[in-house]
């Protein structure tokens, strides 16, 4: 599901609220208490819901400059804002990454219990980590 936009501003994502116009989001109905850099980051993948965006646009969109070679500050606040949005709504999963390309706002169900319980067994963390992380098999009945 990619985010939808209504005529006032806003996107929907679920159960998740991003008001443009108000830097206003609510997730699940409750204000999140964001930067203006992390709203703003938001904002510019939320608009872009399902496509990647790389790291200098989302900088030219937040600070409003060019990325300088060695800056991490994308990535400093893409992580913060994905804490954010996954502590609010732990079921969801909304921010991805793709190495060498940027990041991608698509809400998806979360999976990190699943993965969390298999990695916690002896044995099972060379399993987990040869796993694709791009693939999801369910039982049947997912």
């Amino acid at each position: 599901m990619a985010a939808s936009a209504d005529s006032a501003g806003t996107l929907y994502a679920g159960e998740l609220e991003i008001r443009l116009g108000e830097g206003l989001v609510l997730a699940t109905g409750q204000a999140l208490t964001l930067s203006v850099r992390e709203f703003e980051l938001l904002a510019a993948m939320a608009t872009r819901a399902g496509a990647i965006v790389t790291r200098d646009e989302l900088y030219r969109e937040a600070w409003g400059g060019e990325l300088r070679p060695g800056d991490r500050s994308v990535d400093v606040y893409v992580s913060k804002l994905r804490g954010k949005l996954e502590a609010a709504m732990p079921d969801r999963r909304f921010i991805h990454t793709h190495p060498g390309f940027g990041y991608r706002f698509q809400p998806e169900p979360s999976r990190e219990g699943a993965v969390g319980t298999a990695a916690a067994s002896p044995g099972a963390g060379i399993a987990a980590d040869k796993r694709s992380r791009n693939v999801y098999i369910g039982a049947s009945g997912d």
